[in-house]
């Protein structure tokens, strides 16, 4: 059984569905701390002329030392209707805008309703994950009791026992951070996603990989899940 865990981005991009793609678990690993250099909150979408453009939650100063599970979405909603703005401006000329665009219309609209900004990731990943009926599982992090005072590989492992995994996936990233000798001494196999993204139908050429998801969704609609 094949268990993959990332922290819950904001619209996250291809390789990020890649892992759930390849899972029968997949956890979020919303007890990480909360980075602003990261994707947790932002994300790239595509521009008119070829160019790209970041979609950020401004998330506050008095957020940054939180676990992802507790930061809270800012009180002024103003950024969720920019960010409901730029999507329709730029791609509601895209063949599936009008199949997708519902959800975040809805989504944006509403945005108070929602408190922290790994409820908003979530609930953004699970829908398109629906949509394209991936099959993996979901559980969070904080599902579980686990020691919260662990880092790194000794985090990682005492999350996944919780579902009974005998193989890992990481990110290609991990290979940096990840002690593979207490995977082994655990019994679980490790093993690191090898992800390339391939060229698919974008507005605006020339392509730009590494944009978030909803690029490829409002443009190659159910035939997404053959780029991941």
């Amino acid at each position: 059984m094949f268990v993959s865990m990332h922290q819950p981005d904001y619209l996250p991009w291809l390789g990020y569905f890649n892992k759930i793609v390849v899972s029968d678990i997949f956890i979020f690993y919303d007890t990480a701390f909360y980075s602003r250099d990261g994707f947790h909150n932002r994300n790239k979408i595509k521009i008119p002329n070829g160019g790209q453009t970041y979609l950020t939650v401004p998330i506050g100063h008095t957020e940054l030392f939180k676990r992802l599970k507790d930061v809270s979405l800012p009180n002024d909603t103003r950024w969720a209707k920019k960010h409901w703005r730029s999507l329709e401006v730029y791609y509601q000329r895209a063949p599936y805008w009008k199949d997708y665009s519902p959800f975040f219309n809805n989504l944006y609209a509403n945005i108070s309703i929602i408190v922290t900004l790994a409820d908003l990731n979530i609930r953004i990943i699970e829908y398109i994950s629906k949509i394209l009926n991936l099959k993996a599982k979901f559980y969070r992090a904080s599902d579980f009791e686990v020691n919260s005072e662990l880092r790194s590989t000794d985090a990682i492992l005492d999350i996944i026992k919780n579902v009974g995994t005998t193989k890992f996936l990481s990110g290609p990233s991990g290979k940096k951070y990840i002690e593979r000798d207490k995977f082994e001494k655990a019994s679980v196999e490790l093993s690191f996603q090898n992800f390339h993204p391939r060229e698919y139908r974008q507005l605006f050429p020339p392509f730009i990989p590494g944009l978030t998801v909803l690029d490829l969704l409002f443009n190659e609609g159910p035939d997404a899940i053959k780029f991941l």
